[in-house]
């Protein structure tokens, strides 16, 4: 049984939200507060900045290399394999999602706004929980039937809840 293809991928919402962003900067238009920051901490926001956006590079990098291993495809466009339970997903059944975080939090600390991490990052969150993840778990549901259902019973979703 095959399942229908979800239109819209996580690098693509991801692209969008920070273009957005992005827009918002140019235009000087916030929807949230803007952090009064001190002068004298721009080089300091700017080594966060730079600090999370390589962690964000060096995980996705990190979870090609990942799925490589186990011969599957992190765009989940084929049917899984096997059943990925080592770590990280023996801690949260979606780790990879997880460090989607760091773009916002990084444009959050260089920009002295609240919108990426208090709009945008929720916005993209209910995204992949409610659009991209049903469609991966039914795809796993599908594929490894009883064995995903165990696996699912004691490894949370987004790790603690």
């Amino acid at each position: 049984m095959r399942t229908n293809e979800v239109g819209i991928q996580p690098p693509q919402a991801l692209l969008v939200q920070l273009l957005v962003i992005l827009a918002q900067w140019g235009f000087g238009v916030w929807l949230l507060p803007v952090l009064h920051m001190v002068h004298s901490t721009v080089p300091l926001r700017w080594t966060a900045f730079i600090v999370c956006i390589a962690v964000f590079l060096l995980s996705k990098k990190w979870m090609v290399k990942f799925f490589a291993k186990h011969n599957a495809n992190p765009m989940f466009k084929d049917q899984a394999k096997e059943l990925i339970t080592e770590f990280p997903f023996s801690v949260a059944r979606n780790p990879f999602y997880l460090l989607d975080f760091m773009p916002f939090l990084g444009l959050t600390i260089i920009l002295g706004t609240l919108d990426p991490i208090l709009l945008h990052f929720p916005l993209f969150f209910l995204f992949l929980n409610f659009y991209i993840v049903p469609a991966e778990e039914k795809r796993l549901q599908i594929a490894h039937g009883s064995a995903y259902e165990a696996y699912k019973s004691r490894v949370k979703r987004w790790g603690l809840f």
